[in-house]
């Protein structure tokens, strides 16, 4: 049977990178201190009250699926929430970057933050490995993401504790996981999954009538993929607000899947807004 390790928040970083590079993935416990906990989620609540579920401007129709329909996604969190950005520099999850990214990469980048609320009713989640949104990048190859799923509620089996597949990592590019392969990563709010963005992983199913299985996704990627001009900052959006759509789409408005998103959804929907 496959295991998923639980270890403490006091761990040695040895002890984690060990893990990880063993099995792909481990469940820090009390990763959050109850204050910090708390925060995160009173900065969040008003957001997820505002939000209903499903994709607001899918980047690919097959997002609609792959992302839920009884699922609110809210990004930008840098943004949306001061707690947010002490957590970015959660020393368990910025050693774990040091150590598998920054061999591969002058630094390493924030690559996205979500909150996902998974409702009651919502199937699980394709397993999928979140480094494939760069597919073109053919193996062998050297990690690319480092990522944690903090629990801001309790992850239950019931309410959609987080697939994995332990030591997925290592396979094949086209292997799948057996049912009997996965685990679940039931673990107490405040707690938090770190993995490798080359593990088998989802959300799972949430069978129960009234609970919503709160999650924090943030996870950093090598700083090399990316343009090497910042078009973001060099033309403002003002001016591509009014420039020919094939432009648009060159300057990076355009999402390539799930890359490149804004509201985790296509940003040509931000183009369409008046400033």
């Amino acid at each position: 049977m496959p295991k998923l390790e639980h270890v403490p928040s006091t761990a040695p970083p040895g002890t984690v990178h060990g893990l990880l590079e063993r099995d792909g993935a481990v469940v820090i416990d009390n990763i959050l201190s109850p204050d910090r906990l708390g925060a995160l989620n009173s900065e969040l609540d008003g957001l997820i009250a505002g939000t209903a579920p499903g994709l607001r401007h899918p980047a690919h129709e097959r997002m609609v699926e792959f992302y839920g329909l009884s699922t609110v996604r809210i990004d930008g969190l840098p943004a949306k929430s001061e707690t947010f950005i002490d957590v970015m520099l959660t020393p368990l999850l910025c050693g774990a970057a040091d150590h598998f990214l920054l061999p591969n990469c002058h630094d390493y980048i924030f690559n996205t933050g979500q909150l996902i609320q998974i409702g009651p009713g919502e199937d699980a989640q394709i397993l999928h490995r979140d480094e494939d949104a760069w597919s073109f990048l053919k193996a062998p190859k050297h990690p690319l993401e480092v990522e944690a799923m903090f629990a801001l509620t309790d992850f239950t089996v019931e309410n959609g504790a987080t697939r994995v597949a332990p030591g997925s990592h290592l396979w094949p590019p086209g292997r799948e996981a057996l049912e009997a392969e996965i685990v679940q990563a039931e673990m107490p709010a405040g707690s938090a999954l770190l993995y490798l963005g080359s593990a088998l992983h989802g959300g799972g199913a949430n069978r129960t009538e009234d609970q919503h299985r709160r999650g924090m996704f943030l996870g950093y990627v090598v700083g090399w993929l990316r343009a090497e001009e910042n078009s973001f900052l060099t033309v403002p959006i003002e001016k591509v607000r009014h420039m020919p759509v094939r432009i648009q789409e060159l300057l990076g408005y355009k999402a390539h899947q799930a890359i490149g998103v804004v509201d985790v959804g296509s940003p040509m929907a931000l183009l369409q807004r008046q400033p």
